[in-house]
């Protein structure tokens, strides 16, 4: 893929702490893109301890799309859009 004059920059994060993890504890981290909008995206998190399928985490970060040469926000270009395939 050509170079593309953006980049990622945080706008919120959110974070929601549901139960403990313990030392020895194999967790299983996902990520996924929720949505697109024009400017920005919702990506989720989750966090899974494997022994039990327990939530242990769950979050979402809106991530702006910001022109690295003007440093304001931005269009998401179609060939950046098309490496994240939204689930939502």
């Amino acid at each position: 893929m050509q170079n593309v004059a953006c980049t990622w920059v945080v706008r919120s994060h959110k974070v929601e702490y549901l139960s403990p993890a313990f030392a020895g504890d194999l967790i299983e981290a996902s990520t996924w893109v929720e949505n697109f909008r024009r400017v920005r995206v919702l990506r989720r998190y989750g966090f899974l301890r494997k022994s039990d399928d327990k939530i242990l985490a769950r979050g979402e970060t809106w991530w702006v799309c910001v022109d690295t040469e003007k440093r304001k926000p931005c269009t998401i270009p179609e060939k950046v859009r098309m490496c994240f395939p939204a689930t939502g």
